[in-house]
């Protein structure tokens, strides 16, 4: 086939828009046509994601760097609300409030002990005996309990042990509130007075306290901005600067989502650009069968590339963060058992790896499956006068829904693994928090954690385990994208037919002859050569007629002088020099061409005149249009030469688009003509001035004729006769009409008939 357009017409229209967002940038030419590196398996997880995101997002990194740092925002505002729950709890239930706890938390660092607070609801009453002898007085609640203590701690120095109840600093009693905040300001030694494990009441030795640490002096003068008159006015406080950090956190989260989409897009875009300028430089054998699976590759490929980077910045960098965050404060409460649910990572990271193979499989069959549906339904739409006159409508219908029943098992398999993956992760989350609970009850039950502690380890645990949650929903999403990457990746490092000009030199205008050397070519998969041992010679300024039974190879042997397709084996030489010698673009320079389907464009009648010859002034596309006939309807259009003439030329007639193709040659202004005659469609009256147009544009060229009527091969030097891929006879019609029987054949059942 000479080339039609009509498929790719189809892709092209998807890209006659610009993105405002985009600019072109020039570090994006560097990455073109990159291939993959040997150490990449096909197989391998994220291979071709990781390859897109390198060498497509980052480039967007102006914009990358300002979503991430949004994103960090958002993650410390999530994590600080999470931390905001253990002082909340502690201003609603603990008998010490927030300004107490923090003093607990200080004095327990500047002494190197724990320190807890005695609840008798929680355990049997602990009593003491008064100096005065008197009877066992019971130990009063919200009492300082030592629950541990270093060996260097100034406490154990002076005599305090594990056990002890601290019921007063230097002789003064007070609230639990009073004797932390004294543990903490104190600034010289003092002597506490205690409960031993024993029951008795004695005074310990001087305590000698170290310095407290800066940044608790500055953690303690942060808590003492917040009031502290009463339980409400400090809830208000701590909720109000809850606000302020949720305020933050979702403002963080706009712009976060806003920059990725700006990557997002701008990274399709360019991915998007190289596909498509790589499809068109591809050797036109890749679009002999099909475009369904290419168009397929811009649109849902395109589709879910676009989902998984989507995902990829809103949750795969926005979770984690979060995460980490939430597992750095549980680990400041209680890291042993932070550490033992972390443990269950490995487990969740083998789910994934095991479901996301399987995904990335499924999905690429799925992809598949669309270009097939595509093709399908173009054929279908394309052939509709064809289907309704022949009433197929159900025969349509029963083959599309057989490929669309495929779709819907390959769907099915697919969404049931995706399905699998989360309810995986939170039995296996449900698991790990049951054993949380039984491990903080037991923390509680031996007087070894605070409620408000279990709470919020509790509210810690689901914080680390929703991210992760959320990314196992994520996770074949990726994948899916990364098996839609693989699709384009492949087509992206297919070869290009203009590689191989590397080095080549360019091909002068004819100035002899053109010879097909014993030219022998066969389609992929076809069983016999639709060109074979064809050898003619063909001088400068000659006009060939080629004729011959459907399937003879004439528009295949045309499409090799164009180098359309590679040649099994023989030569085809322009002035001796054979034209794989030479760079592709200076060959078919030397071309206009006209096919048998008049390839129009969706743009306007003097874009379309122009195709071949872009920087033609309007006066020259004027004077083309004339001498092709084309200007006298052009000039009735709305807009004239600025007309739209709508997809593959629908507004136009037969004769019409005929006349412009034959406008546009004549623009080009090429040496070698090729044309496929297609005037069994037009009325008389075109078919008239086509062939008027037509006489214009041999004048003083080389052509080669695809004729199907007389009056196309009456003006021609010589007729070449073909069947079955072979040159069957060379000559003039008179000698032709004497000598070769199947263009008698022809001349009486085609020619003639069609006068």
């Amino acid at each position: 086939m000479i080339v039609s357009g009509r498929q790719l017409g189809n892709v092209a229209s998807q890209f006659r828009g610009e993105s405002l967002l985009y600019r072109p940038m020039a570090s994006h030419a560097g990455i073109r046509s990159r291939k993959a590196t040997s150490g990449e398996r096909a197989g391998a997880t994220f291979t071709y994601f990781k390859r897109l995101l390198i060498h497509y997002v980052w480039p967007q990194k102006r914009y990358l760097f300002p979503s991430i740092a949004c994103t960090l925002v958002m993650a410390v505002t999530y994590c600080a609300s999470i931390g905001a729950t253990l002082p909340i709890l502690k201003v609603m239930i603990a008998d010490e409030g927030l300004h107490g706890w923090v003093d607990r938390f200080v004095a327990q660092k500047r002494l190197g002990c724990e320190l807890i607070n005695y609840k008798s609801i929680l355990r049997d009453k602990v009593y003491y005996t008064p100096d005065n002898g008197t009877k066992p007085t019971p130990i009063p609640d919200n009492t300082a309990e030592v629950l541990a203590m270093k060996e260097t701690s100034p406490l154990a120095q002076a005599g305090v042990r594990v056990g002890d109840f601290i019921l007063a600093i230097d002789g003064k009693t007070g609230s639990i509130i009073d004797i932390y905040r004294g543990l903490v300001t104190a600034d010289k030694a003092f002597r506490l007075t205690v409960r031993t494990a024993n029951g008795e009441r004695r005074d310990t030795h001087a305590v000698a306290p170290p310095a407290v640490e800066t940044k608790y002096v500055l953690a303690r003068r942060a808590v003492a901005l917040i009031p502290a008159s009463s339980q409400m006015a400090t809830l208000l406080s701590v909720l109000g600067l809850l606000v302020a950090m949720a305020v933050i956190g979702n403002t963080a989260r706009v712009f976060a989502e806003y920059f990725a989409a700006l990557v997002n897009t701008r990274a399709i875009v360019d991915l998007r650009r190289e596909m498509y300028s790589h499809v068109l430089n591809l050797p036109l054998s890749r679009f002999a069968e099909s475009t369904s699976d290419t168009i397929s590759k811009f649109t849902q490929d395109m589709g879910d590339i676009f989902r998984g980077l989507t995902n990829f910045f809103q949750k795969v960098l926005a979770e984690p963060f979060k995460a980490i965050g939430v597992v750095i404060f549980a680990m400041k409460l209680n890291w042993q058992l932070t550490v033992v649910v972390m443990l269950g990572a490995p487990l969740a990271i083998g789910l994934f790896r095991k479901l996301g193979k399987r995904i990335r499989r499924a999905n690429r069959k799925l992809l598949a499956g669309y270009g097939q549906m595509l093709g399908r339904l173009e054929s279908s739409l394309s052939g509709m006068r064809v289907v309704k006159a022949y009433t197929r409508e159900n025969y349509e219908r029963r083959k599309l829904f057989r490929i669309d029943r495929r779709l819907l098992r390959q769907q099915l398999h697919m969404q049931f693994i995706e399905a699998l993956t989360s309810p995986l992760i939170e039995t296996l989350g449900f698991i790990a928090g049951a054993a949380a609970i039984i491990y903080f009850a037991k923390g509680i039950f031996d007087h070894r954690m605070d409620h408000e502690e279990f709470m919020t380890m509790l509210i810690c645990m689901a914080a680390i385990f929703d991210p992760v949650r959320k990314l196992s929903s994520v996770y074949p999403k990726l994948q899916r994208a990364n098996a839609a990457c693989r699709r384009i990746f492949e087509l992206i490092d297919s070869p290009n037919e203009y590689a191989q000009d590397a080095g080549k030199p360019k091909l002068a205008p004819l100035q002899h002859a053109i010879t097909f050397d014993d030219v022998t070519f066969r389609y992929p998969n076809a069983d016999r050569p639709a060109v074979r041992n064809l050898s003619l010679t063909v001088e400068k300024g000659e006009i060939i007629a080629i004729v011959g039974p459907n399937g003879s190879g004439k528009t295949t042997l045309l499409s090799l002088l164009l180098r359309f397709f590679p040649l099994e084996s023989g030569r085809i030489l322009v002035d001796g020099q054979d034209i794989n010698q030479v760079t592709l673009r200076s060959l078919r320079r030397q071309f206009s061409l006209i096919t048998q389907e008049s390839v129009m464009f969706h743009d306007s009648v003097s874009a379309n005149i122009a195709y071949g010859r872009p920087s033609a002034t309007p006066s020259e596309i004027e004077a083309a249009s004339r001498k092709g006939f084309a200007d006298e309807f052009i000039q009735q259009m709305p807009y004239k030469y600025e007309t739209m003439v709508g997809e593959h030329g629908a507004t136009l007639s037969g004769g019409q688009r005929q006349r412009i193709a034959i406008a546009r040659a004549i623009l080009r202004d090429a040496p070698i003509l090729i044309f496929d005659e297609a005037t069994s469609q037009v009325d008389p009256e075109s078919e008239m001035k086509i062939h008027q147009a037509l006489d214009t544009v041999l004048q003083e060229r080389t052509a080669f004729i695809i004729a199907h009527r007389h009056s196309t091969i009456g003006g021609a030097n010589r007729i070449v006769v073909m069947d079955d891929g072979q040159l069957i006879a060379v000559g003039t019609h008179d000698e032709l009409a004497e000598s070769c029987p199947l263009y008698r054949r022809l001349y009486e059942t085609q020619f003639c008939n069609s006068e």
